[in-house]
């Protein structure tokens, strides 16, 4: 047998022995993930709820001024402070209605006052801090709820407004370090382009919310980590764990907001950081792609069938149904119904304010082309191309939950910061001299 011939099965093998290494690794954390979140929201819901009850009082006043859904921005209904998912998380947190820790963890249960007019969450909690009798119990059990992990061990010391502070250092903290780590690292165009995409997040209205900073919170610790550890990620199949656990966290923590964030923007970092071939490129993009998706839908899905071994099919049904519900189209029909959707979603970017910041990002950009050249910046374009297909999935994501993204469009239209990423990153992944060159 020649030299030639005994390299090649030589390598055939120690691929296939990695690929099935890395199978072995994907299925254990596919398994882990849901008995560690199991055991960690049942070890806090062993935490007595009343310090916790006693430091959200203090935050009384916040709660019912914004108790409808404060705008941190007049008329701009995308700068929502996220109050009404905020008030239900603290109710979780707080609400002891004599169950079980395993019956409260499954089925989170919470007091709902009867409404005079509409039913709101703030009202309920405000109700529930001053004492009033419960008028009747109701459940939440088709999300995970995994925030209660942080938030009542925190609320245990701390109060609402505290958080929001801790929220707006803490975030700002994790951007910076994202951002230097990337520019030492020799990719300053991942960090700029990151940094693009922020505004179109709602960035500067996010650590005023609790709902609305968990799928940022998750996003920012993915890029932190890609950004320091990208090269021995990339060895072993180590990234199709990376986001096979992005995508489980997603589901555990988030409320169904705009999760396609924690998929996109950091898929389209490390395919642009280290495929040199579109075809490479197309490969990484349908395996980590796959990958996230097995995670958040087997992670989701685990928290039904646990609910229907512990408590029977109740947390199943209501599941079952509202994925029927999010996915359906609107009574105008699917494809009409999308134009409608789109319209909303991008609503909240037809103003001034974002015409000076995608004015300032396009000056950044032809300075570039013109500084590097149309030809060299065209080669790039067309090699980028996998990256602008993950660039338009929220286009995508908006048509599939046609139903979702119409009711929430003042988060879901978040998901757009994808497409700017995507593009800045596109047309400015040739002009960095300081970048690794492919």
């Amino acid at each position: 047998m020649s030299a030639k011939v005994l390299w090649l099965s030589h390598f055939f093998c120690a691929k296939d022995y990695v690929l099935k290494k890395a199978l072995i690794r994907n299925l254990i954390i596919l398994l882990i993930m849901p008995a560690a979140g199991f055991l960690l929201l049942l070890l806090v819901h062993l935490l007595p709820t009343l310090s916790m009850k006693s430091n959200v009082y203090s935050s009384i006043d916040t709660i019912e001024a914004e108790c409808f859904d404060e705008l941190l921005v007049d008329e701009y209904k995308a700068t929502l402070s996220g109050n009404f998912t905020d008030c239900l998380m603290l109710h979780y947190a707080i609400y002891d209605g004599n169950h079980s820790a395993i019956e409260q963890m499954i089925n989170m249960y919470r007091s709902e006052s009867d409404p005079e007019e509409e039913w709101w969450p703030g009202r309920s909690l405000l109700d529930y801090l001053n004492g009033v009798s419960v008028a009747k119990e109701v459940s939440y059990p088709r999300y995970w709820h995994g925030y209660l992990v942080f938030l009542k061990p925190l609320l245990l010391f701390t109060s609402l407004n505290s958080l929001r502070l801790f929220n707006a250092g803490f975030e700002l903290l994790l951007l910076s370090l994202i951002l230097v780590a990337f520019s030492k690292k020799g990719y300053s165009n991942v960090a700029l382009s990151f940094a693009a995409s922020l505004p179109f997040m709602f960035f500067f209205s996010s650590f005023s919310s609790l709902s609305l900073s968990i799928c940022l919170y998750i996003l920012l610790f993915e890029m932190l980590i890609i950004a320091n550890f990208n090269d021995k990620l990339c060895e072993k199949e180590r990234y199709t764990a990376f986001f096979l656990i992005a995508g489980s966290a997603t589901s555990f923590f988030d409320f169904l907001t705009y999760p396609l964030v924690t998929l996109a923007i950091p898929l389209i970092a490390v395919i642009g950081m280290n495929e040199k071939k579109i075809s490479k490129s197309f490969v990484s993009l349908i395996k980590h792609s796959v990958f996230w998706v097995i995670g958040y839908v087997f992670m989701w899905a685990s928290k039904w069938f646990i609910g229907a071994a512990f408590l029977g099919k109740g947390a199943l049904t209501d599941a079952l149904s509202t994925i029927s519900q999010r996915t359906s189209a609107s009574d105008q029909g699917r494809l009409a119904g999308y134009a409608k959707v789109l319209k909303l979603n991008l609503s909240p970017y037809f103003n001034r304010a974002f015409a000076l910041i995608l004015l300032f990002i396009l000056v950044i950009i032809a300075a570039g082309i013109i500084k590097t050249g149309i030809l060299k910046s065209f080669a790039g374009f067309v090699k980028s191309i996998p990256l602008l297909l993950i660039g338009i999935t929220p286009f995508a994501w908006w048509f599939v939950t046609s139903n979702h993204s119409m009711e929430h469009w003042v988060f879901t239209c978040r998901i757009f910061s994808i497409f700017v990423f995507a593009v800045f990153f596109v047309l400015t992944r040739n002009l960095d001299t300081s970048q690794k060159k492919d």
